[in-house]
């Protein structure tokens, strides 16, 4: 942690709080207090601990923070692999301490607010507008800024937006700028606070939604082009900070859409006029970020006769985009047209993995694998393999936001039928690249085949021999948006309307 520069009883006072969450109003999967707590629940200076030296948001603000000579108050930091929902009283008890949090450190020249921006709870239709409410209202003063950091895919509201003066949100895809837009919130608030600027967050939507797997920022490709628009146009000096939202697109909510966002120093109507530039420039683009994808069976016979390795993307059970992590779909076209290809591939099946521990290492058993979690869309496969190995799924992050940090799979076994590795784990988790296969002893560059249940991160991984083939078909998390039978959104949207011209979403406050 970064040395503070002031005594604490002369310097600003400014309280943090993390509360972060991806959902998916397809999942069937509810984040309760238990979820959360797997990944760490941290109060008061534990906060700082924690976060202290990694990559996330927080600690990109808190090293700011300190570097500004400010005194942290630290409040409350949780986080939990994408899902459905969050449990109403999970979100109503943190809710409840970041609120009490403020009003116990009062008095305050600031609050920084590390969210996601795509949460979704049973009751509460917009909850990261309701954790930055419920600050302000604890603040009583609308003049104490405050600062947010958001995920790229965040949902971002109107009332977010009237709530908080600031609001960053990450610009790359991998996302490798957590510490980085922590860091730009933080400063914004440093300088709000000394009052040498005014910030003040402006928001433009189009009834559009896009979808995740062509929105890498790499290179030249077209989300890459959005976001050297946005720095451009913070280099110009016409906005404070410009950030880009083409956001989590498996929400069904009325109000859901690409956004632009700018901040200004004190101008409204110039942020309103980088939001829209930002906006149309997503606008024009939306083509360009659908890619071709693959049936299952498609993508393996491909793969077969492809040279080198191949990353199948098994995208519509993506588990950091909400999906259960169990569908079978890849495992029977395997079974089907490639047994003897040496494959690997995760399915989240607490059930087989705790009768392969039963059975034991060496033992070869008849199991039916899958679609157990959610069977609206596949039954479990069976197959006859041998338990070849059984781990604890323990393992570090390697890279990314979370590098460093400890997760797992649960019980987890690895079960092996001809040359298919199946490693059949109890929990989702959020995939970084092949951590998880190396816990229980697969190396994927011995892979002819290795599939992956992640929207980015798997790029990763690319190299000289090693191709990718995306999924499609049904799922948690489908590619084909226009495909889903939504039951919130306004018409006409984009894909499910092929409109000429955009449809901006109304303000709603």
């Amino acid at each position: 942690m970064a040395r503070r520069l002031e005594e604490p009883n002369t310097a600003m006072r400014v309280a943090i709080a993390s509360f972060e969450f991806e959902g998916n109003s397809l999942s069937l999967r509810v984040a309760r207090k238990e979820d959360f707590a797997r990944f760490g629940i941290y109060h008061g200076e534990d906060v700082i601990k924690v976060a202290t030296g990694k990559q996330l948001s927080v600690t990109g603000a808190l090293d700011t923070l300190n570097d500004a000579g400010v005194q942290v108050l630290p409040l409350f930091m949780s986080r939990c692999v994408s899902g459905g929902h969050v449990d109403d009283a999970f979100y109503d008890e943190v809710i409840e301490i970041i609120a009490e949090g403020i009003t116990a450190a009062l008095p305050l020249d600031g609050v920084y607010l590390s969210l996601h921006g795509a949460m979704i709870c049973a009751t509460e239709k917009d909850p990261e507008g309701g954790v930055i409410q419920a600050v302000r209202q604890r603040l009583g003063d609308p003049s104490i800024p405050i600062a947010v950091s958001l995920d790229l895919h965040a949902h971002v509201t109107q009332r977010m937006a009237d709530m908080a003066q600031i609001i960053v949100g990450y610009e790359t895809y991998p996302h490798v700028d957590a510490y980085r837009t922590g860091a730009c919130a933080a400063d914004l608030l440093v300088r709000a606070m000394r009052k040498e600027i005014a910030p003040v967050t402006r928001i433009r939507k189009y009834n559009a939604i896009v979808p995740v797997l062509g929105g890498a920022t790499l290179g030249d490709e077209p989300m890459a082009q959005v976001a050297a628009l946005s720095r451009q146009i913070e280099a110009e000096g016409r906005a404070l900070s410009v950030s880009f939202f083409p956001v989590q697109p498996w929400l069904d909510m009325a109000d859901v859409g690409v956004t632009g966002l700018a901040i200004t120093d004190g101008d409204p109507a110039a942020g309103d006029a980088v939001a829209q530039e930002v906006l149309d420039a997503i606008w024009e683009r939306r083509r360009l970020f659908e890619l071709p994808a693959m049936t299952p069976a498609e993508a393996v016979r491909a793969a077969v006769a492809a040279p080198g390795r191949t990353l199948i993307v098994d995208a519509p059970d993506s588990m950091g985009a909400g999906a259960q992590g169990d569908s079978p779909a890849l495992l029977a076209a395997l079974l089907e047209i490639a047994p003897d290809t040496d494959a690997a591939l995760y399915i989240v099946d607490p059930d087989t993995a705790a009768r392969a521990f039963d059975l034991g290492e060496g033992a070869e058993s008849d199991f039916h694998i899958g679609a157990k979690q959610d069977d609206r869309w596949f039954k479990p496969v069976p197959v006859t393999a041998q338990v070849e190995k059984l781990c604890d799924g323990t393992f570090t992050y390697s890279g990314g936001p979370a590098a460093g940090a400890k997760t797992g799979t649960g019980q987890t076994a690895l079960l092996r039928a001809g040359g298919i590795r199946i490693l059949v784990g109890s929990l989702p988790f959020y995939e970084h690249m092949d951590e998880h296969y190396a816990a229980c002893g697969i190396d994927i560059a011995e892979m002819k085949i290795s599939s992956f249940k992640n929207l980015m991160n798997y790029r990763k991984l690319l190299g000289p021999g090693v191709q990718y083939i995306p999924l499609h078909g049904p799922g948690g998390a489908p590619l084909r948006l226009q495909d889903v039978a939504w039951e919130n959104r306004q018409r006409p949207f984009w894909p499910a309307d092929d409109t000429a011209e955009p449809q901006p979403i109304p303000r709603v406050a």
